[in-house]
């Protein structure tokens, strides 16, 4: 459980780093970005770490560290809807670790469209958002789940062959 924790803490920190620094601003104030890879990544690796309560591994790792970038990049208005959209992202990513085949494809992409709707609706109910922007920014928002979809798996597949080439 120790490991686990130093993992979340370090996920935690990868997370909001990758999507800090890789940012193209978009027209509702929002971004688009690549932390979405390191989101699925971080829910894939903590819920090989545990045992129970994955998804809320995952959650802590993609909700926190995604929101940590808001606020450290100015962006703190989104940083409640980025927690939940995320977190959800990252917690089903961590429910998609412990299967295989198209279980675990589904859970990936269930993250996804979890955290398009979370970021729909968060965006059409803030001030000089709306409706509108929340619209406009579905196709970024797809850009970036399925991105992080692919490059959240592969990552974890480098990670996987990582792990079993040092335990050999």
């Amino acid at each position: 459980m120790r490991n686990a924790r130093v993992a979340l803490i370090a996920l935690i920190a990868v997370v909001a780093l990758i999507t800090f620094f890789v940012r193209i601003p978009l027209p509702s104030r929002g971004y688009l970005n690549i932390g979405d890879v390191a989101v699925v990544f971080a829910g894939l690796v903590l819920s090989s770490l545990v045992q129970k309560r994955g998804f809320w591994w995952g959650a802590a790792a993609g909700g926190l560290g995604s929101a940590l970038a808001d606020v450290i990049g100015g962006y703190l208005i989104f940083a409640p809807v980025t927690l939940v959209a995320k977190g959800l992202e990252g917690g089903c990513a961590a429910l998609a670790g412990r299967r295989q085949g198209l279980p675990h494809w589904a859970w990936l992409v269930i993250g996804g469209a979890l955290m398009m709707a979370a970021y729909f609706v968060g965006e059409w109910l803030m001030p000089n958002i709306g409706l509108q922007g929340a619209v406009s920014e579905l196709v970024p928002n797809l850009i970036q789940a399925a991105s992080g979809v692919i490059g959240g798996r592969l990552t974890f597949a480098a990670y996987q062959r990582l792990v079993e080439g040092t335990r050999a």
